[in-house]
């Protein structure tokens, strides 16, 4: 038996294209933490997205499952996620957009402050902008960390970590939420 925490990622998607889907995908493949399930919840995607979805799930029976509103409904992001929430087993939740990747430690590293640190209940981190992809040489010149302008490493008490990032007025990406 595994006494790994199980991550339940979680990828919602719309007409996700098949280049940036598949990236997404295979970068929670490569992850270091190997203890996790991949939800794909499809938003009622009429082009490829479905299919490349579908064929992940069923070749990763184990690993992967293929969701989706009754119908095949387009619902918005939010009742989407929502959906892969509901069926998810994990012990952690992990959000990844359908044209993101994640680096391989992520996981790991996520989860190593979550065990040690059990009275938090989200951990995130700052986004790397990659707009070097393209091969354009101007497009590397935008590539980017976007700093959060608040202390990193510390434990904030509700509500003090919203107040902070309001006062920013910056957006953060919840990387892993404990539920």
């Amino acid at each position: 038996m595994n006494k790994k925490p199980l991550v339940s990622c979680i990828v919602i998607f719309f007409n996700a294209g098949e280049k940036f889907f598949i990236e997404a995908i295979e970068s929670v493949f490569a992850q270091t933490y190997d203890n996790w399930e991949l939800l794909l919840v499809d938003d009622g995607s009429t082009d490829g997205s479905s299919v490349i979805a579908l064929q992940y799930a069923e070749k990763y029976l184990e690993k992967v499952r293929y969701l989706q509103h009754e119908h095949h409904q387009n619902r918005g992001m939010s009742a989407t996620r929502n959906l892969g929430i509901r069926n998810a087993k994990g012990e952690y939740i992990a959000f990844l957009d359908a044209d993101d990747v994640w680096l391989p430690q992520k996981l790991e590293q996520q989860l190593a402050i979550m065990e040690s640190n059990p009275q938090a209940k989200v951990v995130f981190g700052s986004t790397q902008f990659w707009y070097s992809w393209t091969g354009n040489p101007k497009d590397s010149k935008r590539d980017r960390i976007r700093e959060l302008g608040i202390p990193s490493n510390g434990l904030f008490h509700p509500p003090k970590l919203l107040v902070l990032l309001l006062q920013k007025k910056k957006l953060i990406h919840l990387l892993l939420v404990a539920y």
